[in-house]
């Protein structure tokens, strides 16, 4: 087939003039407005693809919050509703409303250099969201205003008020330890990795 025969024939079956038109298992989707083939049993499906359907959710939902808007005139106007215009070209009141807007939601909380916000955004994914305030944890209790740590061992009933107790693994148990649970191989390529960070290279 040439080029201009396939034009024609993708013409057609978007006009809907094909032979299987008449067919009760072919109809146009709701969403996209293509014909498709219903392959459901009781031929009840109203749109071609699993998109579709999540488009045609999402356009039903929006629709429906606009009606309930509009039949409520004595509600209290959005940020959006009284700046922006949703005409066929939409615009708003001026730039300052429109970036205020993306502002409040967190589009340009380190400014309006786009790099910047991709940059911080990539940052708090990788850090698993926002930077969190650092807390100072108390390890001999001079610290004010600051919580508490209270750690429990378990001969805690044992021990006299104030006494510390060290525990202290030799060295030949630590690297039988070792070996057996990571390996012999796995051990001396941590052994290298731990003299070269102790260098400073990373």
């Amino acid at each position: 087939m040439t080029i201009a025969h396939i034009e024609a024939v993708c013409e057609d079956l978007v006009a809907g003039d094909f032979d299987e038109i008449g067919d009760k298992w072919v109809r146009r989707c709701q969403y996209c407005g293509y014909y498709y083939k219903d392959t459901t049993r009781n031929n009840s499906s109203l749109v071609c693809s699993d998109d579709c359907k999540t488009g045609k959710d999402i356009a039903l939902k929006a629709f429906r919050r606009k009606v309930r808007r509009a039949s409520n005139p004595n509600r209290r106007l959005t940020y959006k509703e009284r700046y922006y215009a949703d005409l066929e070209y939409a615009f708003w009141k001026s730039d300052f409303h429109m970036f205020e807007y993306d502002r409040k939601r967190d589009d340009y909380s380190y400014g309006d250099d786009i790099e910047e916000v991709i940059a911080r955004s990539q940052l708090n994914a990788e850090m698993g969201g926002k930077k969190k305030a650092v807390e100072v944890v108390p390890y001999n209790g001079n610290e004010k205003g600051v919580r508490d740590v209270h750690v429990r061992f378990s001969n805690h009933g044992q021990r006299k008020p104030g006494e510390v107790v060290s525990y202290k693994m030799p060295r030949e148990e630590v690297d039988a330890y070792m070996m057996e649970t990571y390996g012999e191989a796995q051990l001396k390529n941590e052994r290298k990795r731990s003299i070269i960070w102790g260098k400073g290279r990373f």
